[in-house]
This record gives structure tokens, sequence and C-alpha cells, in this order.
């Protein structure tokens, strides 16, 4: 294996604020809504770190906190958290800014697999996080584990995987 280029993490943070037409009857947004823009924002934190192209391989659990609702701003925050030879972690965390409440509040956390792609779609070599601070060393065993359950997962559906 040739050396790898070493490089820090990379955070992207990206805001939207919540229109009716992104909600459902109860005046929340739709799950589905979050999921595209932590995706979205994910995306661009692992194409930042790999210099290159990258897909999504999976999204791992996201547990919903507390609602987001229509006039609320939400701020996802993406961090790439462990490396492989073609593969990264990408942390997302979901916060809001209420109406007349200016502290953002936790809402949501999800954990995106990408894959680096050349132009014909084949995976690709990123480089390799260089860990800085100790957050970065636990993010490092958290996006680990996120790897291992991943695979524990596709394992138990090999039969359509």
């Amino acid at each position: 294996m040739q050396n790898q280029i070493e490089k820090e993490a990379v955070e992207v943070s990206n805001s939207e604020l919540v229109f009716p037409t992104h909600t459902n009857h109860y005046g929340t947004i739709f799950g589905g809504r979050v999921l595209e823009l932590m995706d979205m924002t994910a995306a661009m934190a692992a194409m930042k770190f790999a210099g290159e192209d990258t897909v999504t391989a999976s999204i791992e659990a996201v547990d919903f906190k507390q609602p987001i609702k229509v006039g609320d701003i939400m701020e996802i925050t993406a961090r790439v958290i462990h490396t492989a030879s073609t593969s990264m972690v990408v942390k997302v965390d979901v916060y809001k800014i209420s109406k007349g409440n200016p502290k953002k509040e936790f809402t949501c956390r999800g954990h995106v697999v990408f894959v680096a792609v050349d132009a014909d779609g084949k995976p690709i070599p990123v480089p390799a996080l260089k860990l800085v601070t100790e957050e970065d060393e636990r993010n490092w065993k958290i996006g680990q584990k996120i790897k291992e359950i991943s695979k524990e997962r596709r394992d138990l559906h090999s039969d359509v995987l």
C-alpha cells in the first residue's frame, strides 16, 4: 500500500429556513426533507475532504430528538470523522433556531458513509484523516464503530445487497 496523504477534518455548515411546503400536517418538517439536507451537507464535506466526486454508500441511524417547525432556521453541520481506503464517515448534526429563542437547540444526528469515485464510478483512494484533537480521536472511534455496524447490516442483507 502506498503512503496516503494525511488531511485534517473538513467541516461544512448549511442553513435553511423552514417553509410550510417543507412540513406535514402537524406543521413540522418532513423527516425525509431533513435527511435530504443532511445528505447534501455531508456530501459537500466528503467532496471537500476527498477532493473528488463522492457517492452516498449508506445513511446510518438518525434519531430525531425535537421537532423543527415552520419558521425555524435549521443549521446543519457535517464533519468527516473517519476514513478508510476509499470511504469516509461524516457526522451530521442538525440544530434549530426558533422564533423568540435565539439559542441553538440540537434536533438530530446521523452518520453518512461516502465513497470517493472516479469518472467511471469506481472507488478511488481518499486521504487519511489526521487526528489533531482529543475530539478527533473520539469521533474516529465512533466512525470506526459506524463502519462496523454498516458492514454487519450489509452482511445481514447479503442476499440482496
